[in-house]
């Protein structure tokens, strides 16, 4: 978090860098590009400080500096720690760590050690990550460091909270908080005890004895930052006193307190911070009762946030997004509050219900950018009309998923309608991972009853204010869990959900652009694998599900050799192809780094994909449909299917059609021939062809059960 002298610290290794380069003294230079990089990574600068860092390792191995060679490994762990890139940062921490090992540098084992830790709890190694923050303590003590000492064991007690070893996080912050009040008054010093306090306070109502550990370290930092007079820090501190008056159920101390703290942050100009007192002071109006002042204390909170939102440092915990973690639960706050008075007022509620959805479509938006590491990926939005305005047969189903309720906000014939369903977010979990899992076993049918019981949640209250509306397609923007699982395949007894209604996924209301797709501009490149590669099974029925697709598109074709990365960049370059087929094994994992395509000669990477397709020289049309025939996400994967969800944005593709899970080549090639088959009709949107298709799958007796056809998922432009 940008609140101390970073940028300041920024300024001064850049003038040092220039010094020592123009004396020629590379050995200080490097020294001074791992500390400007340091200071890079502190503001959240990741591009800049990875630069840096990269610079000063190259220098340090021509110099054979063994130090600095040591440091700057450790550094570039860090950042790509920080970056959520753990297969990368894992060997450079450990090769960080066996370098001060041979040095026998005590401070950096401790570091290095420390930063191990955060790793392993990251990756969800817990048993390595208290050994590691152990050793950090100990090699910490050895050097005589007590404000490492005091940060790794601040660390190790975060993970004994989260594990619920309450007595052991105790000892730990207590330990913590002990070493630091002893140490010098200085920043570093007032910002780990701040730290040590807000690990303490954790959760909505910590333990007595966790209390006043957390007062007594937030206290100790708010008398350092005011010796320095630092209000970036005091403000810091305040804020977390006045949580822990709000924890404690005192409103009115935490109000002041809460209020002080945004004060000194908007002195220090750090919006960052002031955004925490703003959304810590609308849960305060909140619980005080004062509804309209909580309203407009969150309207500010999110609108602070959304300013600032790019310039947050960003930790990842537990494979989740950190942004979605701390940051989610204030747009889904305010969408609760405004639905509650929505479903109170009905004079308000139309503007309310259209707030709602703002709000959430600002935490789906940003959750895409945090998932692909891309602040771009949603920028054209501005530019799309709202998907709810576009076809008066299509009925837009919009769920708010709440930690007490489901929340439907439907949009049909021009009416927006609010259904409120009671049951809870983790029960709604439990409900649609299981249906996942019983849907892809082909020789059951135990999916039926969870079936109908979703069946009953979501559509049952939606069916009687459709009723004498002509709407033909369902079009869902999933929230959470709801991505993991294919809608279509509700059941309401007698039928499946995609028998009644054409149903597609968008993963925002303003992140699409429906158009219908133009006869006069068809060109399809049509690739796929059948060979086994790279211990991916063999897709043996490809070869002929891409002649049936020439049969219909005259397509040009890439099969086993001919489909390599370079051969397929080149043209998609090269010519204009308005469809791409892929008959070949694709995954979609927790992080973008996981997500890929598979050529003949390796993966294609999501970035590659997408660079090869809004490279090509000839995009007049855009891509319009890109088709992922062999495509599967893990079961309850939430990430992973945000990624899917996303895969239309990041492919620079205006719909795409693609598969939860893998199934057999001879169902899928079937499923997506009829599909361009039903395609060949103009009139014919891409939804209701894609159901057409299913349903004659559902009308085969070996076909029918719906780990076949289910999987398919039409994201993106359904016209």
């Amino acid at each position: 978090m940008k609140v101390g002298d970073s940028a300041a610290a920024t300024r001064y290794w850049t003038d040092a860098v220039r010094f020592c380069r123009a004396a020629g003294d590379q050995r200080l230079e490097a020294d001074a590009l791992a500390r400007r990089g340091e200071a890079w990574r502190v503001e959240g600068h990741f591009r800049e400080a990875a630069d840096d860092l990269s610079a000063a390792l190259a220098i340090a191995g021509l110099q054979g500096d063994q130090y600095l060679l040591a440091a700057s490994k450790g550094a570039l762990g860090n950042l790509a720690l920080a970056s959520r890139r753990t297969a990368t940062a894992e060997p450079l921490l450990l090769e960080s760590l066996a370098a001060a090992r041979r040095l026998n540098d005590a401070p950096m084992m401790g570091a290095s050690s420390n930063d191990l830790g955060n790793l392993y709890t990251a990756t969800g190694r817990p048993a390595q990550a208290a050994e590691a923050y152990a050793n950090a303590v100990r090699y910490a003590e050895a050097a005589g460091n007590e404000g490492l000492a005091a940060i790794a064991e601040t660390n190790a007690g975060r993970l004994a909270l989260s594990d619920k070893d309450i007595p052991r996080a105790e000892t730990l912050l207590r330990d913590a908080v002990r070493r630091l009040v002893h140490l010098d008054p200085t920043y570093q010093v007032g910002f780990a005890l701040i730290a040590a306090g807000s690990a303490a306070s954790t959760g909505d109502r910590p333990p007595p004895s966790l209390q006043e550990t957390a007062a007594s370290a937030l206290d100790a930092g708010r008398t350092i930052a005011e010796h320095l007079a630092n209000p970036a820090l005091g403000s810091l501190a305040l804020g977390g006193l006045g949580r822990l008056q709000f924890q404690s159920g005192h409103l009115q101390e935490a109000s002041r307190l809460t209020q002080l703290a945004l004060f000194r942050a908007r002195q220090a100009n750090a919006s960052e911070i002031a955004f925490r007192w703003e959304w810590q002071q609308a849960r305060i109006d909140r619980a005080l009762g004062d509804t309209t002042v909580a309203l407009a204390g969150y309207r500010r909170a999110v609108s602070t946030l959304q300013s600032i939102r790019h310039d947050i440092p960003i930790r990842y915990q537990d494979g989740q997004s950190s942004f979605r973690s701390t940051f989610g639960p204030v747009y889904l706050e305010f969408a609760d509050l405004l639905l509650r008075r929505a479903r109170d007022d009905s004079r308000e509620a139309p503007a309310l219900l259209h707030e709602v959805r703002d709000v959430v479509e600002q935490l789906k938006a940003t959750e895409l950018q945090d998932y692909f590491r891309d602040p771009c990926i949603t920028n054209f939005e501005a530019r799309n009309r709202g998907i709810e305005t576009v076809a008066t047969d299509t009925a837009v189903i919009y769920p708010v998923i709440l930690p007490d309720r489901l929340e439907l906000l439907v949009t049909a014939a021009g009416r927006d309608i609010q259904i409120t369903v009671p049951i809870t977010e983790a029960n709604l979990k439990l409900e649609v991972d299981n249906f996942r899992e019983l849907l892809e076993r082909r020789a059951t049918n135990e999916y039926i009853d969870v079936a109908k019981r979703l069946y009953d949640l979501i559509m049952r209250p939606i069916e009687a204010r459709l009723a004498g509306v002509a709407i033909t397609t369902l079009v869902f923007v999933p929230d959470g869990v709801l991505h993991t699982v294919p809608l279509s395949a509700l059941y309401d007894g007698q039928h499946f959900l995609i028998e009644r209604y054409a149903i597609a996924t968008v993963p925002g209301l303003r992140l699409v652009d429906p158009r219908p797709l133009s006869p006069e501009a068809r060109q399809m490149l049509a690739v796929g694998m059948s060979q086994s590669r790279d211990g991916f099974p063999s897709l043996p029925k490809v070869p002929r599900e891409l002649a049936g697709i020439r049969r219909v598109e005259q397509s040009t074709n890439l099969l086993n050799s001919a489909f390599t990365r370079q051969r397929f960049a080149r043209e998609l370059q090269e010519v204009n192809y308005t469809m791409v087929h892929i008959a070949s094994h694709s995954q979609l994992g927790s992080d973008p780094s996981q997500s890929f395509v598979l050529a003949y000669d390796g993966p294609i990477s999501l970035d590659d994909l997408e660079g090869s397709i809004k490279l090509a020289r000839f995009r007049d049309l855009g891509l319009e449909l890109l088709t992922l025939s062999a495509c599967q996400t893990a079961v309850g994967d939430d990430r992973a299917a945000l990624g899917m969800a996303g895969l239309a944005l990041k492919a620079g593709a205006r719909s795409v059609l693609a598969t939860l899970w893998f199934i057999s080549d001879e169902a899928s090639g079937q499923l997506v021939v009829e599909f361009y088959k039903q395609l060949q009709n103009g009139s014919m949107s891409k939804a209701r062809a894609l159901q057409a298709a299913q349903i004659k799958l559902i009308e085969d007796p070996l076909l029918g059960h719906p780990a076949y056809w289910a999987p398919f998922l039409l994201i993106g432009n359904w016209l």
